[in-house]
C-alpha cells in the first residue's frame, strides 16, 4: 500500500467540522490521564473505515503546542488496517524535566493522532490528513485521585462586575460543558465548555439571571462522562448543594 506523504496531505482540525469531514481513526477516550507513577499508558486506535488502511501518526505537544520531549509516544508511526484497532503507548522520559514539573498540581499537554489515507489511485483528488487533538493531564504522584474523588464540586461561580468567575480551588483541570438555569436552559452568553485551570479563576460572559438561587454546572470528568451538580447561589455566590444531585 502507497501512502502519501503528511505535506502532501490537508491537515485539518477544527475546520473539519465545517466540511462534514469524520477522522477514520480515532482514540478510545476523550482525554488521557497519566498519574506520575506510572510509566506507561496505553491509548486504543481503531480505524472506523472497514475498508481502507490508514497510517496513523502520533505524538505529544506541550500545553503551548510544542512537540514535547518530556513524553514519548510508540509507536510514531503505524498501519491501521480496515477495520481493525491497535495500540500506541505513551511514555515517560525520564531526565527530560518531568521532576521539574509541578508536584502541586496536573500539567496540561496534548495527545495527538493524524491519520494519513493512502495514495489515491487517480490524480487531482483532494485528500484530507485527518487530525485529532485529545487533552492529557500528567498527575503528580502527591495528588493522585482515588476512585470516589469529587473534588471538581469544589469549583465556585461568583458573581463579579456583572459578569460570572469560575472559582477552581483544586489541583486539577476542570472542564466545564455546562451552566444552566436548568438542565435544558443554558445560560445566556455560556456557547462552549471552557477549561479552568488548576488553583486560578476563570472569567466568563455567561449571565445569571438575577434572582436566581439555583445554578446547573456540568463537568467532564476523567472518563469524559458529563456530571451534572445542582448549585445554591446567593448574591455574590453559587456553590455545591448539601443535596448532591447526579443524572
Amino acid at each position: 500500500m502507497k501512502h502519501s506523504s503528511i505535506a502532501r496531505g490537508v491537515v485539518i482540525t477544527l475546520a473539519a467540522w465545517s466540511l462534514n469531514a469524520q477522522a477514520a481513526v480515532n482514540a478510545d477516550r476523550t482525554r488521557v490521564i497519566m498519574n506520575g507513577n506510572e510509566k506507561t499508558v496505553s491509548v486504543t486506535l481503531t480505524n472506523e473505515n472497514k475498508t481502507m488502511p490508514f497510517l496513523a501518526q502520533s505524538w505529544v505537544d506541550d500545553s503551548n503546542g510544542r512537540r514535547s520531549s518530556m513524553l514519548m509516544v510508540l509507536p510514531p508511526l503505524q498501519r491501521v488496517d480496515g477495520g481493525q484497532k491497535t495500540q500506541v503507548r505513551i511514555m515517560q522520559v525520564q531526565g527530560t524535566g518531568l521532576d521539574k514539573l509541578p508536584a502541586d498540581r496536573e500539567t496540561l499537554f496534548w495527545f495527538n493522532v493524524r491519520e494519513i489515507p493512502p495514495e489515491p489511485e487517480t490524480t487531482n483528488v483532494l485528500q484530507l490528513a485527518l487530525q485529532s487533538r485529545l487533552k492529557l493531564f500528567y498527575r503528580p504522584v502527591a495528588i493522585k485521585k482515588g476512585s470516589n474523588d469529587t473534588s471538581e464540586k469544589k469549583l465556585t461561580v461568583e458573581r463579579e462586575g456583572g459578569k460570572l468567575v469560575l472559582k477552581n480551588p483544586t489541583p486539577y483541570h476542570i472542564t466545564l460543558a455546562w451552566l444552566g438555569t436548568t438542565r435544558r436552559e443554558r445560560l445566556e452568553g455560556f456557547s462552549e465548555g471552557v477549561m479552568v485551570s488548576p488553583l486560578s479563576t476563570l472569567p466568563v460572559k455567561a449571565i445569571l439571571p438575577a434572582g436566581s438561587t439555583r445554578l446547573w454546572v456540568g463537568y467532564v470528568d476523567d472518563y469524559g462522562g458529563l456530571q451534572m451538580n445542582q448549585y445554591t447561589c446567593n448574591a455574590q455566590r453559587c456553590a455545591m448543594s448539601l443535596r448532591e444531585t447526579t443524572p
